[in-house]
């Protein structure tokens, strides 16, 4: 988005929301509760999770069936509608009562000129800033909520996210078995995930030592044969669920799988559905669910 689009984006939701304030203001008690903040659209999970997670109920999000099985946390309002395909948002339906604002990731950005002609769209992201994911993220979060009128909420859940980071790290501190993070694309690859991102991140904030030190994607994973696994005979695996179609139950019968060391000697882990790409909310329930698989308490504090 050029910069000049880019500003007048932000001073129009600015406006929405002070002139919502001064509405409020002004008017008697009576019809204070008439007052309505912004509708805003989200077509990048990242940013639904983040605008539930800082109070604000989006008008519509995309994908909401998937958003359950690969996200799940928070869970998105019954209110809110679906708005279609996170890489194709459903223009018809889009045309037919706009939102005030749509936010967008730069890897959707493609459909941006169509999407303009219909509403405010505004690019918000933790990748593709320049930015280390962490901070990115955080600044993603202060983002979304300087858009809402939502920054205290923000901050605390900055917050939040850097105290669990901390308790983690000290319920970690005597754990010296690398771990490989993987989420399954097949019954013979995997993604495994490396730094420049959220599984990164939680890995250094905690010391825990990941065990694939090999190139990664601009999204911080590789994918990689199963039988690579092995390159780190010692390692822990913990899969990030859900697992594709068929696959779980393939892997009884594939010999590679069974044959790696991790497999053999009891040191694979499941963990519930969490966005690896996603936000602080994401980034505390990966936090907890390592605690837990690493430490071997299904009831550890929470991290």
């Amino acid at each position: 988005m050029p910069r000049v689009r880019h500003l007048f984006v932000l001073a129009a939701v600015a406006t929405l929301w002070l002139l919502g304030t001064d509405t409020v203001m002004a008017q008697p008690a009576s019809t204070q509760a008439d007052a309505k903040p912004p509708r805003i659209a989200s077509a990048n999970w990242t940013t639904t999770e983040t605008l539930i997670a800082l109070g604000v109920t989006p008008y519509g999000v995309s994908d909401i069936a998937n958003y359950n099985t690969w996200v799940k946390e928070p869970p998105v309002p019954p209110s809110t509608i679906d708005i279609g395909l996170r890489n194709q948002p459903n223009l018809e339906l889009l045309a037919q009562n706009p939102p005030d604002l749509l936010l967008s990731s730069a890897l959707f950005s493609r459909d941006n000129a169509r999407l303009e002609r219909l509403m405010p769209v505004r690019i918000v992201d933790n990748f593709y800033t320049g930015q280390p994911f962490y901070p990115a993220t955080q600044a993603m979060t202060r983002e979304i909520g300087d858009l809402t009128g939502h920054q205290a909420q923000a901050e605390r859940l900055i917050d939040q996210t850097d105290q669990k980071l901390t308790r983690a790290a000290q319920s970690l501190a005597d754990i010296s078995r690398p771990v490989y993070v993987v989420q399954f694309s097949d019954t013979q690859h995997v993604r495994v995930f490396g730094g420049g991102n959220m599984v990164g991140t939680v890995l250094d904030r905690t010391h825990l030592r990941n065990a694939w030190t090999g190139p990664t994607n601009a999204w911080g994973y590789a994918s990689i044969s199963i039988d690579r696994l092995a390159e780190t005979p010692d390692a822990r695996i913990v899969v990030i669920k859900p697992y594709p179609r068929q696959v779980e139950s393939e892997l009884e019968n594939n010999q590679v799988w069974q044959h790696l060391p991790a497999v053999r000697e009891g040191r694979v882990s499941e963990i519930a559905p969490v966005w690896p790409y996603g936000g602080l909310v994401s980034m505390q329930r990966l936090t907890r669910s390592l605690v837990e698989v690493m430490t071997g308490s299904a009831g550890a504090p929470d991290a």
